[in-house]
């Protein structure tokens, strides 16, 4: 009915025309340099009637010949124009740039502002450039592209998350990824895909993260998605296809080097030796073949795609916006891989120039495939390490598929025998937002949304039978089907606003008010359910565009909590001073070399409930057990933050600088699962408390410098940021220390980080037997070659309270770099990302020459950075202990596994050209070819230094890629 509606209004309206006496307008359309301005909209006004100009500003369109009639034109990057063409059959347009930057609209909370209004620590991607990257993942974007956000990116597991985004530091023992907030509703950030993105802001500091109150104690990240415009129906697409590369790979010692390293672990031990001369020598001359199990489990290069398209237009009704995306990632073997698709329908329906429904539906669907075997993504590669080189895949034997089992082992049987899982997720979501304009100041709006995310999973196995060496049977892999669906979530938002925008004193004084209110529920069908209820406010005044003052106040309820504990208030404030336009700067201003000076400095509460329900309440097994303890005063964690920053541009806005300094306290930490002692003959108690203070304070430098010389356009920026973090109080006094129940290597006290290494401090190895006999304080069962831990508090026995702080995992002194170039046709872009100082802890077999499974600890397949570096009687001074087999002391946290994880990646380069106009309707056609995490720099001597090591991991990928957008009219 609506879809008939719509066509009834159009047909109308072209009635109307033809039923007039029309006359043909022609026109030509130029920006203020004099040049040619393409595909810009030409629209007739209050219909849908209109054209768009062609590569020399020309267009041509039928217009009724009243006193009324008026023409809309419209173009990306300058303002529109109403002019009336009564009498007029010819006209000239000059197109006025719109000027980005001081002048731009930033989407902050649920209300947008000039960003020259703006008093608050708010950044924003620059999103057309990261639509020209071969990105699975929008979380892969935030890496060296936003002043204050870490992201570490650990494998390119298909259809998982790269790694975790973290805005100025990590202050919660919750979970710390940032509200993102898509069109209004709360949606993760993985399933967005960037070409369906208008704007990306990212909101740091308490005075712009309040409006969010409960939920802002993270950061926010606010996504505008594409809407159409008026004019011709166009259609835009932008498709790439990507090859990956491994770059992570190890380096494993061949067959004849594990077998000595095997014997000699076995002779430190006293144990007798596993192979023989014979043996040594047959692998030596490649009798007995030496296999990389690695290199046979990866049989196939990964291969990746993206193909999107977005159909929109629109006239004096309306608009919309139909946007299709599909994305495919193969694996490393015929079964793994990912798949996405997306349909996003945006709509905007104008009634009377009073009304304004903006109606948006979005559909997503994930699919993936994974291994049985290999059910989280890594357990695959994680048995392909822990296999060794003498161990072969079959059997010399004429049997098809004669698989040799190693303790039931074999990653090749696995892959081609193993079954398959494969998982499905869907998203559905649709938004609406009605808003009424009273006066062109004031305006009121709803926006009533509904998600529903549901899962399920099927596996399957066929029966296989294994044989011996002999050909006799030996084992079967039975025949195994399954299916079971996931937890679905529905998510419901209802939201109520008033917004009030004027100019006061003749255009001196600007006023933005925002009031609201909010309801949020959210069921699951495992019959949990939460409530959110939320009341708001937000004041932005510029005095004279030279005084800004924002004042947030934000009212929160949460059914997560304890009854009386419930509600928060989380105000905030924030004042900037535009110094460019005091008097005593006009002379400054007027000749450019400043031409925007703003201080600003902001202070808040914010707070963080990212937690599960009912954790306030008591918990009861099936036996009567109580496994929780209640707590009645459990409430909401808390955050106070102030920044103080500069935004300065010089030299006629070619210099652009930014610097931030924060601090954030966070205090009545959430500790969900604090241990407390057995009452009821249980073996696990717990209670969830809030404890604990924390703070994270750091900086942000930012700069970037554009300008053109003759056709060449050219800018350089960079950034470079740190911060630290820091535990003030583990407890409920500054001299408690916290033992946390599910690791041992970390602890908390005044003064270390939230995430840290506490192990001991060493001092080389021991050299010989009469070493070990004269060093009192030493582990059980030391030999030589072991690790020499350092007794710290001298009483002649290494045990836990020799332990010490040795730093923690986050990355610091984070900077990037960047550079674009265009000449004519051409552009080159490229993005460098570093972090000057991390420390990284070489577990696993990444690290140890063995797996450590606390059970027969066998010596796997060594790394040869191991092997090389290790201590022998004949080299002391060895980067790693003595290569050993079984349990041993070696394996304790110390300082001997922690490395410099520090580096410099190329994490993009990329040239594209672009033709201006191809055949009858093609317009912007480029052709780009892109280099993504293709070159690091890194003395790490582990595999990636952006993750910890571990006992194998699916790779981490450097991905070449070519792809083409186009618009087509």
């Amino acid at each position: 009915m609506k879809r008939l509606l719509i066509l009834f209004l159009f047909l109308g309206q072209y009635a109307i025309i033809l039923a007039q006496e029309a006359k043909v307008v022609t026109g030509t359309i130029k920006d203020n340099l004099n040049r040619a301005v393409a595909n810009a909209s030409v629209l007739l006004k209050g219909t849908n009637i209109g054209t768009v100009s062609d590569a020399g500003g020309n267009f041509e369109i039928k217009t009724p010949t009243s006193a009324s009639t008026t023409l809309i034109i419209s173009g990306v990057g300058y303002s529109d124009q109403e002019i009336n063409v009564f009498n007029k059959s010819r006209l000239t347009v000059i197109m006025q740039e719109q000027h980005i930057g001081l002048d731009e609209v930033v989407v902050v909370g649920f209300s947008s502002i000039e960003r020259k209004h703006v008093a608050s620590s708010v950044s924003q991607m620059d999103i057309e450039k990261t639509k020209n990257r071969p990105i699975l993942k929008l979380e892969q974007a935030f890496a060296g592209t936003i002043p204050g956000v870490t992201m570490l990116q650990g494998n390119n597991l298909p259809g998982a998350r790269p790694g975790n985004i973290s805005i100025r530091g990590v202050s919660t023992l919750q979970n710390a990824n940032p509200l993102v907030i898509v069109d209004g509703m709360e949606q993760s950030l993985s399933d967005i895909d960037p070409n369906q993105i208008k704007s990306l802001t990212v909101l740091k500091d308490a005075a712009s993260t309040s409006m969010y109150g409960s939920r802002g104690a993270n950061g926010v990240i606010i996504i505008e998605t594409e809407r159409g415009a008026t004019g011709q129906f166009k259609v835009d697409v932008n498709a790439w296809a990507a090859i990956d590369n491994p770059i992570d790979r190890p380096e494993f010692v061949n067959a004849e080097k594990y077998m000595r390293l095997n014997n000699e672990a076995r002779g430190y031990q006293k144990q007798s030796l596993l192979f023989t001369d014979e043996d040594i020598q047959k692998a030596a001359t490649g009798e007995t073949k030496s296999v990389n199990w690695l290199d046979e489990v990866i049989q196939k290069k990964s291969f990746s795609q993206n193909e999107s398209a977005s159909v929109s237009g629109g006239g004096g009704v309306g608009t919309f916006n139909l946007m299709l995306g599909h994305t495919q990632q193969s694996g490393l073997n015929d079964i793994e891989g990912s798949r996405r698709f997306s349909a996003r329908f945006n709509t905007n329906v104008n009634i009377a120039n009073k009304f304004v429904l903006l109606a948006d539906f979005y559909a997503l669907r994930n699919q993936y495939d994974r291994l049985m075997a290999n059910d989280d993504g890594n357990g695959l590669y994680q048995v392909a390490w822990r296999m060794n080189p003498t161990q072969q895949p079959f059997y010399k034997s004429d049997l098809p598929e004669h698989y040799m089992l190693h303790n039931n082992l074999n990653p090749l049987a696995s892959i081609n025998r193993g079954g398959k899982k494969s998982y499905l997720d869907d998203r559905s979501t649709i938004n609406l937002r009605p808003k009424y304009f009273i006066n062109q100041n004031l305006n009121i709006e709803a926006n009533v949304s509904y998600m529903i995310n549901k899962s399920a999973n099927k596996s399957v196995r066929e029966t296989f039978k294994f044989y011996d060496a002999n050909g006799k049977p030996a084992t079967i892999w039975s025949n195994s089907v399954t299916s079971s669906q996931g937890i679905s979530e529905s998510q419901i938002t209802a939201r109520a606003l008033i917004n009030y925008t004027k100019d006061l004193r003749g255009d001196k004084d600007k006023i933005y008010f925002t009031a609201g209110t909010e309801m949020m529920n959210y069921a699951y069908t495992n019959y949990k359910e939460v409530n959110k209820a939320s009341f708001f406010g937000k004041l932005n005044y510029s005095f004279d565009n030279r005084y800004l003052l924002e004042l947030t106040g934000r009212s929160d309820g949460s059914s997560k909590f304890a009854p009386g504990k419930k509600w928060g208030f989380f105000p905030s404030g924030a004042i900037a001073w535009n110094m460019h336009n005091e008097g005593f700067m006009r002379s400054l201003k007027e000749s450019g070399a400043i031409t925007n000076f703003k201080l600003r400095g902001s202070y808040g509460l914010i707070g963080n409930e990212n937690v599960e329900p009912y954790l306030w309440q008591e918990s009861v097994n099936t036996w009567g057990w109580t496994m929780r303890v209640p707590n009645p005063d459990f409430s909401w964690e808390k955050q106070k933050q102030w920044n103080i920053g500069a935004d300065i541009s010089l030299v006629k806005n070619k210099l652009t600088f930014t610097a931030e300094v924060y601090d954030k306290f966070s205090y009545d930490l959430i500790y969900a699962d604090f241990p407390v002692p057995p009452l009821t003959g249980s073996y696990y108690l717990t209670t969830a408390v809030n404890i604990g203070e924390v703070r994270n304070k750091g900086f942000e430098l930012s700069a970037n410098w554009a300008d053109k010389i003759g056709d060449v356009e050219y800018a350089i920026g960079g950034m470079f940021f740190d911060n630290k973090n820091e535990v003030l109080k583990a407890g409920y006094n500054k001299t408690d220390t916290l033992i946390f129940k599910d690791t041992n290597d970390k602890l908390w006290y005044n003064g270390i980080a939230i995430d840290n290494y506490y192990g001991y401090e060493t001092n080389g190895y021991f050299k010989d037997a009469e070493d070990v006999q004269n060093t009192k304080a030493k582990m059980p069962n030391t030999l030589p070659g072991d690790i020499k831990y350092v007794d710290k508090n001298g009483d002649g026995i290494i045990n836990d309270d020799d332990r010490v702080n040795l730093g923690d995992p986050f990355p610091h002194l984070n900077y990037s770099i960047n550079l674009n170039l265009k000449y004519k046709g051409w552009d080159f872009a490229a993005l460098g990302q570093g972090v000057g100082k991390r420390t990284s802890r070489l577990n696993g077999m990444e690290g140890y020459p063995v797996l450590v499974d606390n059970s027969s600890n066998a010596l796997g397949a060594p790394r040869v950075e191991y092997a090389d570096n290790r201590w022998t009687p004949e080299n002391q001074n060895s980067r790693f202990p003595r290569v050993w087999t079984g349990a041993s002391t070696n394996t304790y946290l110390s300082d001997v596994w922690l490395s410099d994880a520090s580096f410099f990646r190329i994490k993009m380069l990329q040239i594209g050209y672009t033709f201006q106009k191809m055949g009858k309707n093609f317009r912007n056609v480029r052709f780009y070819v892109n280099a993504q995490d293709a070159i690091t720099f890194t003395k790490y001597e582990g595999l990636e230094p952006e993750r910890n090591g571990g006992n194998g991991n699916y790779p981490r990928m450097a991905t070449y890629s070519f792809g083409v957008r186009a618009t087509i009219y």
